[in-house]
């Protein structure tokens, strides 16, 4: 009987323990929503795989175990507004900071004017950009400076997730131009290539394949990227990632993780 009521307590331990155990792989378990693109047909794009090893940096730094999912960028946010996980990608605007709690910069990224048509506009800066309509995505913000001149300098249309869709646009003149930011990439030149042989081809449509874009001779905003949750939750895991950002910069490794991301 002795031996039965040890066996039986062990068990009992052993289960107490498991579900613990368990409790904390749950805790530890973040949703994390990511922004989705379309293709010509409407299909969604799937992540590009350097964000996967960007997700792994971050999991193998913080503990913690990320479930990616991927939304249209304006359900997203509501998402993360809501408390039900973090996003990534994000940056900031002056709305932004009242309601959500952002980690430090991830990558600063240049934010490039991609334009059709001879001649080639000389934007220089964002004066130059005064009573134009711009192409955005849906649900964008491409930095503080954006946010305060947008309905002030130029006119902005939000616009689907289809790469396509975006471009054809700009072709039929419906906007003057689209803004698309481009990450490690120095000059106009760099990004002109990446934006007709990368980002046109991508898109995988016929009207797209015999046209050339243009893109500003210098970037026209400068934004920043980041992970962010509503105020006053998951503060502890974007705490984490801060603490993460901080040493893969000084050992170098999240320089290395962010190599070829663009």
């Amino acid at each position: 009987m002795f031996r039965l009521r040890s066996l039986l307590l062990c068990v009992c331990l052993s289960m107490n323990a498991f579900n613990a155990f368990a409790q904390e792989v749950k805790k530890a378990t973040v949703k994390l929503f990511l922004q989705e693109n379309l293709d010509a047909q409407g299909r969604q794009i799937p992540v590009e795989a350097k964000v996967h090893e960007i997700i792994r940096f971050f999991e193998k730094e913080t503990g913690l175990t990320f479930e990616p999912i991927i939304l249209p960028w304006k359900r997203a946010q509501v998402e993360t507004q809501n408390g039900h996980g973090i996003i990534y990608g994000f940056s900031k605007s002056v709305e932004r900071l009242r309601r959500f709690h952002f980690s430090q910069a991830v990558i600063t990224e240049k934010v490039w004017a991609i334009t059709y048509g001879k001649p080639k506009p000389n934007f220089q800066s964002v004066e130059d950009l005064r009573g134009k309509v711009i192409s955005i995505g849906r649900g964008f913000s491409h930095g503080l400076e954006f946010d305060q001149a947008r309905g002030v300098v130029f006119t902005v249309e939000e616009d689907s997730a289809s790469i396509a869709s975006r471009f054809k646009k700009v072709v039929a003149k419906r906007s003057d131009l689209m803004l698309w930011p481009v990450r490690q990439m120095e000059t106009s030149r760099e990004v002109e290539d990446y934006v007709n042989k990368v980002l046109v081809a991508q898109a995988s449509d016929r009207e797209l394949r015999d046209k050339r874009f243009d893109v500003s001779d210098k970037p026209m905003f400068y934004d920043t990227v980041h992970f962010a949750s509503a105020q006053g939750k998951f503060v502890d895991v974007i705490d984490k990632i801060d603490k993460a950002i901080d040493r893969g910069t000084k050992s170098g490794e999240l320089a290395k993780v962010l190599k070829g991301y663009h």
